[in-house]
């Protein structure tokens, strides 16, 4: 009898351990709010969280998520530990990635204090090259940030919200994200950090988005799962077709 249980429990590991090679890992950011994140509770969150999950049950393919520090998880897709990550395009992420279509588009606004002493000039930035002068704020890991911001006064923090608590106590004069991740951050933080409060509420956003980011999954070249890319994209254009799509965005983003 305990031979026999003992070969049921090698069993089971042999099966999950089965089931788990045959899923699709995805790892991501553990603070980019509210696209996808780590709840209260530690649990993945957010528009990417919800809508990878509808496409992989609607393609048939079991799904595993994890989220880490945004470096460590581009790492992990680089070094062939995870199958896929959602992000930017950049000329290094394609040495070693493939992109579906773009599952969302993002609009990145310039953020600052509005008693900054040349918030004239800000508000008026339309273009990368009149950054120069400025102290810019970025996390660490922002592909598109390190190639479109070289040669700039740049300080680099651990996650975004540190960059917007930075920002709010005058450590930097621009500081360039989602006006959806602008916004709901802000409102996080006022309420984590009240002793932030009154200078978080100085933070103000361009009326003007200083460009558009089309983020998508970026699938490791070497993974199995590479050649679901056309089917990922079409199960993408069924779920904007018949209303899921919207339906799960307008969720997290009317804010």
């Amino acid at each position: 009898m305990k031979k026999f249980l003992q070969y049921l429990l090698i069993s089971s590991i042999l099966i999950v351990n089965g089931d788990a090679k045959d899923r699709f890992l995805w790892v991501d950011d553990e603070d980019y709010k509210p696209y996808i994140y780590k709840d209260h509770d530690g649990k993945p969150k957010g528009v990417f969280k919800d809508l990878m999950v509808e496409i992989f049950k609607r393609m048939d393919i079991p799904l595993e998520y994890q989220l880490y520090p945004w470096k460590r998880s581009q790492k992990y897709v680089q070094d062939g530990k995870a199958d896929g990550m959602v992000t930017v395009v950049t000329k290094k992420r394609l040495e070693f990635t493939i992109p579906t279509d773009p599952l969302i588009n993002m609009y990145e606004k310039i953020f600052t204090r509005k008693d900054n002493p040349r918030i004239k000039e800000i508000m008026n930035i339309t273009d990368i090259s009149q950054f120069k002068g400025f102290k810019v704020l970025e996390y660490i890991g922002a592909g598109w940030a390190e190639e479109h911001f070289k040669d700039l006064d740049m300080v680099w923090v651990p996650k975004q919200t540190n960059a917007l608590i930075m920002l709010a106590n005058k450590r930097g004069d621009i500081y360039v994200t989602s006006e959806f991740i602008g916004i709901s951050n802000i409102k996080d933080l006022i309420k984590a950090n009240p002793k932030y409060a009154n200078n978080l509420k100085k933070l103000v956003a361009t009326k003007t988005p200083l460009t558009t980011l089309e983020f998508s999954l970026l699938i490791q070249k070497d993974s199995k799962f590479v050649d679901i890319i056309p089917k990922f994209n079409e199960t993408l254009k069924e779920m904007k077709k018949d209303g899921t799509y919207d339906k799960i965005v307008n969720k997290y983003l009317n804010i």
